[in-house]
């Protein structure tokens, strides 16, 4: 009987979580989908990249997750790691990097270190996050206004009023057919530009070291690059030769767009030559001014104050949303909704901004690993990379796992099993050349509210995101990419929860001292330095704090003296400790009371002992509690060496940690 019940209990449990995971899967798939796209950008790689990990993530990580309800995807916390891998090492070997990643985080899960991820102080972790926040804020604000992010930072720091004056006007609004045609250039110079970079990348894939360097005649095929340059050329002839007309009352824009089509053609031409030559790596040194010609030709045409428009607008909605939704309506994603409501006003208004550059196919720029990328990487960069790549997205994910486990009442996280199934995730990606994945919270949580019960929905997203990518693809052409932008603004805001400082301060300002080098390190330098030097003043607080030692002596009459030690007495309150005891006048009966010390070493102990011979030697007298320090003689201290009588003993006995006397 109780199995019959069982086996007709099931199907309708399986039929209940269905009804729950499916809506689910679709409300996480909608948060991730411009979640994935806007991460890309920020990163400095091909939507494509992000958009491949967002499915691998779904699909990989969550059907073997060890918290079920954790949805993984590409991170804002991963921007600054993969923007430096690919300004320092090339996009070609990102793919590598992630790898390798995923590889030490299998690594990791094997020697069962999962739990020991989430041993970081809350300190160095909120500091690392706002760190990558501000750096989030500062770029992506460029690039919300159809602007290129600076090289640091800080220089986007300091630029941002700049940029602000050149967008704060109200955009002028021309004819509809005018804004269409501009519109309508725009996304061809897009296009124009990512053919241009694929060029780049796949020359410097094929290429030993995969940089500029002198090959062997014939030894490296380039008659499929060959074409795809002279397509280019002439797409870029045609295309400024039609746009004249569009300039003839400007022709202050004329002069600047010729100017540009001529450094671009020029370039794309020297390109071609050395593509045709016996040296086909020489074309490195100016396919990247080719590409950045195009990029000038794009800046006749788009509009800074329109891109901040739809910038704003799509902030203004995350807000909104965010603060006024409820009921059934909170489970339609903020991020979704900016999008759908920037994009909407772009194309109804024909606004010339710049969109997603997407290829018909994620696969054309999809970076596979080969085996001439391990041949030629820079290995002790790499691996350095990969390291910190993989402490980062392993913390990043645990913490997650761990806030998800207080939003729900189901099954715990099991911390070796989510790490196991990370590592696999960014293997998989990284092979693929997509972007690094984490446990993402804001996905999890959309995840969670959304009623979802099993893994299923999260791997359900991941089907999703493919079914889109492949089927509706040209649909992502439209998002401009100043709404994007956008959302990573508003993210990179929240990343910086000065909150999170007033929660601090309640353990002191020494917590509040390590966020804060923690950020400004960071922002000035970079991620790796800022966290160890984060980690670093951690250490050194936990040093401080444990070796915290209180001492209170009073005087009494009859030549008396109470000496009152508690705490914990290390090598590093010898100092203090020596100076109290020097100012003990000679001759005096000391009583020490060690009653409250919980914790002494070796060092300290020699002192006491030393002093305690000297100070009887005046004619004085020490009463100390031989019996809690009675462990220190089985080591070479005998009770014959001890200053003075045996006092009462007392019930706490001393923690001994100093190797010679264990």
């Amino acid at each position: 009987m109780s199995t019959s019940q069982n086996s007709n209990d099931q199907p309708e449990e399986t039929r209940s979580n269905w009804r729950s995971d499916l809506p689910a899967s679709i409300v996480v798939f909608l948060v991730a989908l411009p979640l994935c796209m806007g991460i890309a950008i920020a990163s400095g790689v091909p939507v494509s990249a992000g958009l491949a990990t967002g499915i691998i993530a779904g699909i990989v990580v969550g059907s073997l997750s060890g918290c079920a309800l954790q949805v993984s995807g590409p991170a804002a916390g991963l921007t600054v790691i993969v923007y430096e891998v690919v300004t320092r090492h090339g996009l070609e070997m990102l793919g590598l990097v992630v790898l390798l990643g995923g590889i030490f985080q299998l690594a990791a899960a094997t020697l069962h270190l999962g739990q020991w991820f989430r041993a970081v102080s809350p300190a160095v972790v909120n500091g690392m996050l706002a760190g990558i926040g501000v750096i989030i804020f500062a770029s992506q604000f460029h690039v919300m206004l159809d602007d290129k992010p600076k090289e640091s930072a800080l220089e986007n720091l300091a630029t941002i009023p700049d940029a602000i004056t050149k967008a704060w006007k109200a955009p002028s609004f021309t004819e509809k057919d005018r804004r269409h045609v501009q519109r309508e250039s725009l996304m061809q110079l897009a296009e124009l530009h990512r053919q241009q970079e694929v060029i780049h990348e796949k020359l410097t894939e094929r290429l030993p070291n995969h940089k500029e360097t002198v090959v062997a005649p014939g030894s490296v095929q380039v008659d499929d690059l060959i074409e795809r340059q002279e397509s280019l050329i002439a797409k870029t002839q045609v295309f400024v030769q039609e746009s004249l007309t569009f300039f003839e009352e400007y022709p202050e824009r004329e002069s600047k767009l010729l100017a540009a089509e001529d450094r671009a053609i020029q370039a794309m031409s020297v390109s071609l030559d050395f593509l045709r030559s016996d040296d086909p790596s020489q074309a490195l040194k100016v396919e990247k001014e080719a590409s950045s010609a195009i990029l000038a030709i794009e800046g006749v045409y788009k509009n800074h104050e329109m891109a901040a428009g739809i910038g704003i607008l799509t902030i203004l909605t995350l807000v909104l949303w965010a603060t006024f939704s409820f009921g059934k309506l909170k489970i339609i994603p903020g991020p979704l909704l900016a999008i759908l409501v920037g994009t909407s006003l772009a194309a109804f208004l024909e606004l010339p901004v710049l969109y997603v550059e997407i290829p018909d196919s994620i696969s054309e720029e999809l970076h596979i690993l080969s085996w001439a990328t391990l041949q030629d990487a820079p290995w002790g960069g790499v691996i350095l990379s990969a390291i910190v790549l993989a402490i980062v997205a392993s913390a990043e994910t645990l913490l997650s796992a761990t806030a998800v486990d207080q939003m729900h009442n189901g099954p715990r996280t099991r911390y070796d099993k989510e790490l196991f199934s990370q590592g696999v995730g960014n293997m998989v990606a990284g092979f693929v050349g997509g972007l690094p994945m984490t446990g993402v919270i804001v996905r999890s949580s959309a995840n969670v509210h959304a009623g979802a019960k099993t893994r299923m929905s999260a791997i359900l997203h991941g089907v999703w995101l493919l079914v889109f990518v492949v089927f509706l693809g040209t649909i992502l052409r439209m998002i401009p990419t100043s709404a994007l932008a956008a959302i990573l603004v508003y993210i990179g805001y929240k990343l910086c929860d000065w909150k999170k400082v007033q929660a601090l301060m309640q353990y002191g300002w020494g917590e509040v001292a390590v966020y804060l080098v923690t950020v400004i390190v960071i922002v000035v330098e970079d991620l790796l330095i800022g966290v160890a030097v984060g980690l670093g003043l951690s250490m050194l607080k936990l040093m401080f704090s444990v070796g915290k030692l209180n001492i209170t002596m009073t005087q009494l009459p009859n030549k008396k003296v109470d000496l009152k030690l508690s705490g914990a007495s290390t090598f590093l309150k010898i100092p203090s400790l020596a100076n109290q005891l020097e100012l003990i006048p000679p001759g005096t009966e000391v009583n020490v009371d060690i009653s409250e010390l919980n914790y002494i070493d070796h060092a300290c102990v020699s002192l006491l002992t030393t002093w305690g011979n000297q100070h009887t030697q005046t004619g004085g007298t020490v009463n100390v509690d031989w019996e809690a320090l009675k462990l220190f003689a089985r080591n070479g201290v005998q009770e014959s060496q001890a200053p003075v009588p045996v006092s009462a003993s007392v019930d706490r006995q001393v923690e001994i940690a100093d190797p010679a006397f264990n």
